[in-house]
Parts: structure tokens; sequence; C-alpha cells
């Protein structure tokens, strides 16, 4: 027995000291969630958000677990007998059902870990430049769209932080066994928010399985052993959200929702009076339904008293501040209640929208994000940092997909220049052996040929935006 057996952890307690102490997550702090990386404290980066995403994450499972009890208690004083099936999952898997907070927390540090630098900006550069690019450049003289197949393909027009978690988890953070960060089936599998490969992508779909890719083709047996595991897959290619995902979606929608209000307030992108006067010109645009409640909070925003004992530094502040915890508790409310509402659905994998898609502060969700939209995201502080990440991924992705192309073929026709092995020299260790593992599957040239584009995506996604940006300067020859 050894000296720390006695101090039992749970799994997820592991999974959560794993999470806390990678390279990987400590990197989240030099990643822009929206606003440019600067020396306030206050402005979130990614390494807050995913703070906040955990805590709220969390707060879903405990608040879940109570509505469970409350439902289990009721059907006991119900003399008809009827039991709805929640109740009976926590009469039989308490024991398990009561990990739910736990998970959640790991799942809310690790949601955004796969996200390339320069925010979600970064991903739409990163697959732009593959639509544009790759049918211009060739492989032994034939041009690559015509030598990987179509999910090869498409995989590389819907790069996605999502699918790529599924690697930082699972292949690149230690190269010294088969697992990755080696973390629980269910916890990975509560990160894949859209179970579908790239061949089936739909953004316009009602169903929110398929508005993006859930992981690459590379990826498809490591997440196929999951699913069969954890239960979500129906049948041979066809899978289903994990249950919990649908709470870490809502987590993460509730936390950036009132968070990018609060930091652009706070930097000034508009007045209390200013977005008062935006907010209500919204209440009446598409859909009314719940126009109420959101009214009703704008009301309550607007008759917000503070007794001070003190002079304020700044009243305008704290009251946004005060009114957005309020907002973020009802939004709390509405997703808890609607998880148990669609809890049949949800546990049959018929559940096909958000959790905050239909309750009764649907409207307000929608207004912030519409004023995001309006007073926050075209502001030109975020158009510069978009417009400088965008060159520089674009010129790390000329340099490095263009040596990366003929590395490790065996014919002397095509050799690497000397800049060429120099950028491969760049290449992190760890992923060069990860590329040289997932080799092994396969016999054909596309498929290494796709598993070397795939080896330069991993480096650059992992990037922060510092070192993006350092590599760029050093490489283009300006300091």
């Amino acid at each position: 027995m050894g000296y720390f057996d006695k101090y039992k952890t749970t799994e997820f307690e592991s999974d959560y000291q794993t999470i806390i102490n990678s390279a990987s997550f400590r990197r989240l702090q030099d990643k822009t969630q929206v606003f440019p990386l600067d020396k306030s404290d206050f402005v979130r980066t990614r390494l807050t958000h995913s703070l906040e995403t955990s805590s709220i994450a969390k707060q879903l499972g405990s608040m879940i677990l109570d509505n469970m009890k409350n439902e289990v208690k009721k059907s006991e004083e119900d003399e008809s007998g009827c039991m709805k099936r929640c109740c009976i999952d926590y009469n039989n898997y308490k024991d398990i059902l009561d990990n739910i907070p736990e998970i959640l927390s790991c799942a809310g540090l690790l949601h955004d870990i796969g996200n390339p630098p320069f925010g979600h900006f970064g991903e739409t550069v990163m697959a732009d430049w593959f639509k544009e690019n790759l049918k211009n450049i060739k492989f032994k003289d034939k041009k690559i769209d015509s030598i990987l197949t179509d999910v090869q393909i498409q995989d590389l027009y819907h790069l996605e932080g999502n699918a790529q978690a599924l690697r930082v988890m699972c292949k690149l953070h230690i190269v010294d066994n088969d697992y990755g960060m080696n973390l629980t089936k269910s916890l990975i599998n509560v990160l894949v928010k859209y179970p579908v490969c790239s061949l089936k992508v739909d953004e316009d779909s009602h169903n929110i399985f398929y508005h993006k890719l859930g992981f690459y083709d590379c990826d498809h047996d490591l997440f196929d052993n999951i699913s069969s595991t954890t239960g979500t897959k129906l049948n041979e290619n066809e899978y289903v959200r994990h249950p919990l995902t649908f709470l870490l979606e809502a987590a993460d929608d509730i936390a950036y929702s009132t968070a990018d209000i609060e930091d652009a307030f706070k930097k000034g992108f508009f007045t209390l009076e200013e977005f008062i006067s935006v907010y209500r010109s919204l209440l009446d645009e598409d859909d009314i339904k719940y126009k109420h409640k959101a009214f009703k909070m704008l009301e309550n925003l607007e008759n917000i008293k503070i007794d001070f004992k003190k002079e304020p530094h700044n009243e305008q502040l704290l009251k946004m501040q005060m009114w957005l915890n309020e907002i973020r508790q009802w939004f709390m409310y509405n997703a808890a209640y609607s998880f148990i509402k669609n809890y049949d659905d949800i546990m049959e994998g018929t559940y096909t929208q958000e959790l905050m898609d239909d309750v009764f502060h649907t409207k307000t969700l929608k207004i912030l994000k519409k004023i995001a939209k309006k007073l926050i995201f075209n502001d030109s502080s975020i158009t510069k940092i978009e417009i400088s990440g965008s060159g520089i991924l674009s010129f790390l992705l000329d340099k490095f997909i263009g040596a990366i192309i003929h590395y490790d073929i065996k014919d002397e026709n095509y050799t690497l220049s000397k800049e060429d092995i120099k950028l491969i020299g760049l290449l992190p260790d760890n992923y060069k052996e990860n590329y040289k593992m997932e080799k092994k599957k396969y016999t054909e040239e596309k498929d290494f040929l796709y598993l070397r584009i795939h080896l330069v995506v991993d480096y650059i996604s992992g990037m922060t935006d510092s070192y993006a940006r350092r590599l760029y300067q050093e490489l283009h020859g300006g300091y």
C-alpha cells in the first residue's frame, strides 16, 4: 500500500488535477477571448472565461441534482404511483449521478482548450486559408485536393476548436501512452458538442448536432470507442450528444453572453444609457415570445438602487455588474428547469435544440447577443486584432504547410529545402511523435499527407497569441 492510497480521490477529481496542471490549460491565459489582451486584469482571457464556465457548469450540475431530488419527493407523495424517468434514474444511479457537478466543472475548464490563437476568428481564418489554398498546393506534382478524400478535405474546410480539443486531450498532451491526458471517457464525451463528421455538417439544420464538426476523420475511431463506452453511439457512424453536453453548452452561453457585456462596458464601449436604448429597441425584433420577461429585466436594470457607504468609484459599472449577476442567476435557473423538463428526450437522444432555446429568458439571451454584435464586435480594437491575427495565421500556414508537404517521404525527386528542414525543426517533438504513432494505422500516401497537414494544424492551434505573434515577427524578419 502506497503512502497516499488511504487518501481516496474519485476519477473526476483526478481529472480536475490533471487539467489544472497541464500546459495546454495554462496556455489559455495568453489566448484572446473577445478583447485584445492588455495590461488590465479586468478583461477576460480564454483562461478566465474557462474558469467562469466551469463554475457555472458545476452549479448547474448541483441544481440538476436538487431538481431530481425534488421530483423524487413529489413522486413519493403522488398517490397514483406514477414516477418520472428522472426519478427512476436518480433512485437507481444516485452514486453515479452525484458526480455530475465534478464532471461539468472539469468540462468547463476544457471546453476551449482546442481553440487557436486570436479568438474564434482564428478558427475562421485557418479554415478559410485551406479553402483558398488547398487547390493550389501540390504533392509530387499533383494538386492536394485531388489526392485527399472528401472527408479529409472537408475536415480542413471546417477546422473547429471542439474537434481539436479531442486531439489535445487524447493525443497531443504526452506521448508515453495511448491516452494523452488520460481523462475519463465520460468527461471527454461531454466535450464533443457536435457528434458528426465533417461530411454531415449542416449549419442550417434544425438539429444542433449537425451545426459544426465534432471530430476529425483521423480521430473517428477514437470517438467511436468513447461513444460506444458511454452509450452515445446509436449505430454505425451515428451518435448523439452526451446529456451533460447540453448543460456545458448552456454554461458557456451564460458565461460569455454576460461577461462580454461587462468587459465592454468596463472598457468604455458604451454607456449605460446607450445600452438601455439599444436593449429597448431590440424588444420588438423577430420573435417577441417572452418579451415580457426581457422587458422585466430591463426595468430591473433601470430601477437598481445602491446604498453606498462611501463614494462609489463607478456607480454605473456597479449597477451593470449587479444586473448581469441577476441575469446569470435567471439563465441558470432556466437552463436547469429546461434540462428536467426535456429529460426524457435528452436521454433518448431526440432533443435537438439548446436548453435556452425555449425558456422564459430566451428573448433576454438573444438581446444580449445582439447587443454584443451591435456595440462590441464591430469596434476598431477588435477589428484590428482580427486583421492582425489573420495576417499572422495565414503567414504561418503558408510557411509550415509548404514545408511539411514532402516531409517524411522516401523519394529522391522531392527533397526538403534548408528552410523547410529548419521550419520542421521548430515543430514540438511530442507532436511529431504523435504523427508517427498515428501513421501506423494507415498504409496509403494520401493518409500520411493528411496527417502531416494535421501536424501543422496541431502546432498552430496550440500557440498562444503572444507566441504566434513573436514567431511571425521572427520568421518575417522584423523585431
